[in-house]
């Protein structure tokens, strides 16, 4: 059916206003799926009221408790946006709207898991982990990220002499501006893995070609660690269990996102900053408002990076937490094990006093 949809004029000319193919192909791909289940046409879907339409997708959320959250907005999300184009809004009314569910298929990273992980890494994906928690992207910006790029800004700050490098990138995803940071971990590790990977066979590289009637195109291939993004999930999963995590659900790329978000919170970043930061869409876009934002994101951002997103860090305290731990219970130890002796000190005079009275006696 997805050949056939794609040929449809109106999934056509809705489609054409999607700013890349690999979200064109999302959504025709989500669409398909919704019309399959209900067994309707686009024609069909669009001579529906927006109540009617909204029945519609209220009973496709309800019949389909198996689907991940993500997966069930994401279609959804797809219906609305193939009707609003159409002047068809779904007015979602207040409680019917679809609502997320708790995501328990994802393991939440903290800053111990992330810190067992890099501790237990080899120097490529040590440069995963720290490039990962200092951008806090979603995994299509992480694999089209270049290798040139990342070059030049390290090179950047080696001639500088800065610890933090800050660039302007944009969100394909929503087309917002963000501010992309390097924070010190970032820099050594991905600088490290650059050198290291120079000399080190690399697999062919796929065209961005796309075929324009199934809108199909080749899996991308991240240029600097040479994997796909199914790859970069994989090597997650394979630290977390390297590190002997004790896991709730997939460790997932992208709640390392997530754990990027909660440490500006924790930092006293606001809303809108923290929206800079990842990308997210921020009311007020003009470019004053977005300079603002950069000083403000520039000044917090070393503070927040010293006190939760820097894992060598994190790693440092708990080993000397440890140790100290360990300190204090060799110290309780030996205290024990000197009252024991004292004991037995005061015990042995007490024999040696006896046997000395019991000889006078003799």
């Amino acid at each position: 059916m997805e050949t056939e949809l794609i040929k449809n004029s109106l999934v056509g000319e809705w489609l054409a206003e999607k700013r890349s193919h690999t979200t064109r192909r999302v959504y025709l791909y989500r669409l398909r799926k919704f019309l399959e289940y209900h067994g309707i046409t686009p024609e069909h879907l669009l001579k529906l009221s927006p109540k009617e339409a909204r029945t519609l997708a209220l009973r496709y959320q309800n019949e389909n408790p198996q689907l991940a959250n993500n997966t069930l907005l994401g279609r959804l999300t797809a219906v609305a946006s193939f009707m609003d184009h159409y002047e068809k809004t779904i007015n979602w009314k207040r409680g019917t709207r679809v609502r997320p569910r708790p995501d328990i298929k994802s393991h939440v990273y903290t800053n111990g898991d992330l810190s067992k992980m890099f501790e237990v890494a080899d120097t490529r994906d040590k440069a995963i982990l720290a490039l990962a928690s200092s951008l806090g992207w979603e995994i299509s910006g992480f694999v089209d990220l270049k290798r040139e790029t990342l070059r030049k800004l390290i090179e950047r700050a080696k001639d500088i002499g800065e610890q933090f490098v800050y660039f302007k990138d944009t969100r394909l995803k929503t087309g917002q501006p963000r501010l992309g940071i390097l924070n010190p971990l970032a820099l050594y590790w991905c600088d490290k893995w650059l050198k290291l990977s120079e000399n080190l066979p690399r697999r062919e590289r796929d065209s961005d070609t796309i075929n324009p009637i199934t809108l199909t195109a080749k899996r991308r291939v991240s240029d600097i660690f040479d994997l796909t993004g199914n790859g970069i999930h994989n090597a997650m999963r394979k630290l977390a269990k390297k590190a002997n995590l004790k896991l709730i659900g997939l460790p997932r790329f992208h709640n390392i996102r997530k754990w990027v978000m909660s440490g500006l919170s924790r930092s006293g970043f606001n809303e809108f900053q923290i929206k800079y930061v990842l990308g997210k869409a921020i009311p007020i876009s003009d470019q004053v408002y977005l300079q603002t934002l950069e000083i403000e994101v520039r000044e917090r951002y070393p503070s927040a990076y010293e006190n939760y997103l820097n894992l060598s860090t994190t790693i440092s305290k708990d080993l000397k937490k440890k140790i100290e731990d360990e300190n204090e219970r060799l110290k309780e130890k030996m205290k024990q094990q000197d009252e024991r002796l004292k004991q037995q000190d005061v015990k042995l005079a007490q024999i040696e006093s006896i046997l000395t009275k019991m000889l006078k006696d003799a």
